[in-house]
């Protein structure tokens, strides 16, 4: 039967988990142990969480009529429900919620076990068939009794209801933790925090084990300023509880074999009793230990190894878990710095062709990146331009070095051949899938040399049909291009290039982009066109932040020449750099 189980398929599983439960949980029967077991271990195999968590219910009932103590039933049940609500299963919800009114029934707790129950009713699902009809038959049970003051029980061992409300407390509070924090170490100091209040202790540390390393360490130590411990796992308590799993509870710190008195001496800490526990994951693995020091009134109990027990295997998923995020996180970042260097070595070899051109798509990305800013673009979007940017003359490579590099006004015939650029640089760049938003980045930057009137190329888009970064990259595409020299021809005087960029409102750009363009600050904009703006002094730095280029281009385009001593000083200063 054991064997066979580990073999079944999900269907299988679910199908003899239903059963059993009808035909023993609702009957007040004991199921196997053994086959639950294997239940459970099969479903982690398979991935299956809902089933894990509907094994982990039905072992929370087994174990606890068998004796298990209550903190421990919490414990399972309280992991149970989490991983019904992560992998959305109604039916695993459900059968969840019935298991805690059965463990709060045995333990009294009516109104308790009705609410539970109530609760699991409002929960509808088809996929476990005439599960509702036996919680409505328990229900009735359970109201009978209640209303007859007969409550017969199987006898569990009393526990205080103020103890009862505390361990809860800790343990909601534990898995509310882990269903809103994914840090490490937020997570580590919200456990240990929560571990020291329920516990009554002074000190709290939350130690990791770390598999390559075969080290444990810690950032969260309660009570201590500290930086990272870490320490080899064969030194220490800590180390002797993770290397051989049992839970030691010291009541003489100053007696135990395991205890490393030179700590207290180094630092003027008295150590009295000591609870140390290891974390274990789903799977059962030892994946951390706790150490709590120091019980505020007393001893640690029984119960405060209990209260332990069960906060640490919902500790363990959570630690799990975020460290999976993190891992996951570290991915997503390493994919996004390969993605940056992949645009970076394309935009690299445009220049690579023409040394005279070096830098124009770093450039136009810089002035891109402004107008963004000031049009306060997600960060996604901002992204994806500043990506297409970057790409934008990627097409290039498909131009010949007579071309790119003539030295003199093209003919008619050059002029048509570099325009194919854009089409090669769409073709190019469709041809490359990292992911959903590269499909923008390709429409952008093939759509630079669009115009707002329809009559630019390749596909004479018009007005809000060019993308709005393709707009964007257009202002940008032009200004640097005339502010930069070329083979053919100087820089343009700066008033000359403002000109050009408001006299396309309209027909080449989108006014309200120029206007946004216009509003940019002189510094920022001289900072793009400058190589080196490292060393400008101070004051020249003032003056040029207190103007944007609609007024250095009023007081440039100024006939009268009637300037004031910060005008005259703007323009002095911007030419020497621009110059």
């Amino acid at each position: 039967m054991t064997k066979a189980l580990i073999k079944t398929n999900q269907k299988e599983i679910k199908e003899f988990l239903i059963n059993s439960f009808f035909s023993h949980i609702c009957e007040d029967k004991l199921l196997n142990s053994q086959i639950l077991e294997t239940v459970h271990k099969s479903a982690i195999a398979l991935k299956q969480f809902d089933l894990v968590s509907i094994a982990m219910s039905y072992l929370a009932i087994n174990n606890y009529r068998q004796g298990a103590r209550y903190y421990l039933t919490l414990g399972l049940l309280n992991d149970a429900k989490y991983l019904a609500n992560s992998s959305c299963s109604l039916g695993a919800q459900k059968i969840n919620l019935f298991c805690s009114s059965l463990i709060e029934y045995y333990e009294k707790n009516i109104e308790t076990a009705l609410n539970y129950i109530k609760a699991s009713l409002y929960i509808k699902t088809s996929d476990i068939k005439g599960i509702d009809e036996a919680i409505l038959k328990y229900k009735q049970k359970i109201e009978l009794e209640n209303q007859q003051k007969i409550i017969n029980p199987a006898p569990p061992s009393f526990i205080p209801n103020e103890i009862k409300d505390d361990a809860l407390l800790a343990l909601l509070q534990v898995g509310r933790t882990i269903a809103i924090e994914t840090n490490i170490d937020s997570l580590l100091t919200m456990i240990a925090q929560q571990i020291q209040q329920a516990l009554q202790a002074d000190r709290c540390t939350v130690f990791l084990l770390d598999d390559e390393t075969q080290e444990l360490w810690s950032k969260v130590a309660l009570g201590l300023e500290m930086q990272e411990i870490r320490f080899p796992i064969s030194k220490g308590l800590a180390g002797h509880v993770a290397m051989s799993g049992e839970t030691i509870n010291i009541k003489n710190a100053y007696e135990s074999e395991y205890f490393n008195k030179e700590i207290d001496l180094q630092t003027g800490y008295k150590t009295r009793n000591i609870l140390c526990m290891p974390i274990r994951n789903l799977s059962h693995q030892i994946v951390g230990v706790f150490q709590v020091l120091n019980k505020l009134e007393g001893d640690f109990t029984q119960k405060d190894e209990d209260l332990l027990i069960a906060i640490g295997s919902s500790a363990g998923i959570a630690i799990e878990n975020a460290n999976l995020f993190n891992k996951q996180q570290k991915l997503i970042e390493e994919q996004k710095m390969l993605f940056s260097s992949f645009i970076n070595t394309l935009a690299a070899s445009i220049d690579a062709r023409d040394k005279i051109t070096a830098g124009h798509s770093k450039r136009v990305t810089a002035y891109v990146e402004l107008i963004c800013d000031k049009l306060k673009l997600s960060n996604n979007e901002k992204e994806v331009i500043k990506n297409a940017s970057l790409l934008h003359d990627i097409g290039k490579i498909g131009i010949k070095d007579s071309v790119l590099q003539k030295e003199g006004k093209l003919t008619p015939e050059e002029y048509e051949h570099i325009k194919e650029h854009v089409k090669f640089t769409h073709n190019i760049l469709k041809n490359v899938y990292i992911s959903k938003n590269f499909k923008d980045v390709t429409e952008i930057a093939s759509s630079h040399h669009e115009k707002f009137d329809g009559s630019g190329y390749f596909k004479g888009l018009k007005g809000e049909e060019i993308p709005l970064g393709g707009r964007i990259l257009a202002i940008c595409d032009v200004f640097d291009a005339i502010t930069s020299k070329r083979h053919y021809r100087n820089k343009m005087k700066i008033e000359d290039a403002l000109k050009i960029i408001l006299d396309g409102k309209n027909t080449h750009f989108d006014a309200n982009l120029v206007n946004t363009f216009m509003n940019l600050a002189v510094y920022d904009i001289l900072k793009v066109i400058v190589n080196d703006f490292s060393n400008i002094p101070e004051f020249d730095e003032i003056i040029l932040k207190e103007f944007n280029l609609k007024d250095l281009y009023a007081i440039l385009t100024n006939e009268e020449n009637i300037h004031t001593p910060h005008q005259r000083k703007l323009v002095e200063i911007f030419n020497k750099y621009y110059n």
